[in-house]
């Protein structure tokens, strides 16, 4: 069972918290934990929203020399979070620049977006060539079907369990499986994977079974997985 987004290198988590026969994509989130994720077989280099006001223009250009050097299977996390009191010009300067990186070394990009989905969704309407994973993703139903039109694959993990969930519980309803990532992000319990698919799977009425296989594959062809 493949987690696509799991933040492994918090100090809140650590090894032992991975389920037994997971393989996990773990993003980072700034120059401060850019080196910790290669201690990972699969990681993914970035800067997050939330993290820009610790970063000045040059790390872009650092974030760039490392994904030369080191083969990330992904640009990320990065995105645009509106819901924080973060300047949005920045955000969107951050944000187009790893776009560009991910072009530019033909890698997916895995994308944090929060109140923001239009404004991604036009940027990378600009970067018709780039694909990824939208994570947690909270769009509408139609933000959703135009990113899957772009190639994109969207991420669902805990917050689908709410019932009080219920616009997003039936998005997922009405998703195409071949479109599906699962994850747990930044939450230590290795059943929780376990539990998105079980949740997901009874939302689209049909066998967990069934819809691991698809979300591995969705992820191996994303993520070039080996």
């Amino acid at each position: 069972m493949i987690n696509s987004h799991a933040h492994l290198d918090f100090d809140e988590v650590n090894d032992r918290h991975i389920a037994q026969n997971a393989v996990a994509i773990v993003p980072s989130v700034s120059k401060q934990n850019w080196t910790d994720v290669q201690s990972y077989p699969y990681f993914a280099l970035g800067i997050h929203p939330w993290m820009i006001k610790l970063h000045q223009p040059q790390d872009l250009e650092h974030l760039e020399y490392l994904i030369k050097c080191n083969n990330p299977v992904a640009i990320g996390e990065c995105g645009l979070d509106y819901a924080r009191d973060i300047d949005r010009k920045q955000q969107r300067h951050f944000f187009v620049s790893q776009l560009e990186l991910a072009q530019k070394y033909d890698l997916p990009i895995i994308i944090h977006a929060v109140k923001s989905t239009e404004d991604v969704i036009f940027l990378l309407k600009k970067h018709p060539k780039v694909t990824g994973e939208i994570h947690g993703f909270s769009g509408s139903e139609q933000q959703a079907n135009s990113l899957i039109k772009m190639g994109f694959y969207l991420g669902f993990g805990l917050q689908i369990t709410n019932q009080q969930s219920k616009r997003l519980r039936d998005i997922v309803k009405n998703l195409p499986i071949e479109s599906l990532l699962i994850e747990t992000d930044d939450h230590p319990n290795p059943q929780d994977l376990s539990i998105v698919a079980e949740e997901i799977a009874e939302l689209k009425q049909i066998s967990v079974e069934k819809l691991i296989t698809q979300c591995d594959n969705n992820a191996i062809s994303l993520f070039r997985l080996s």
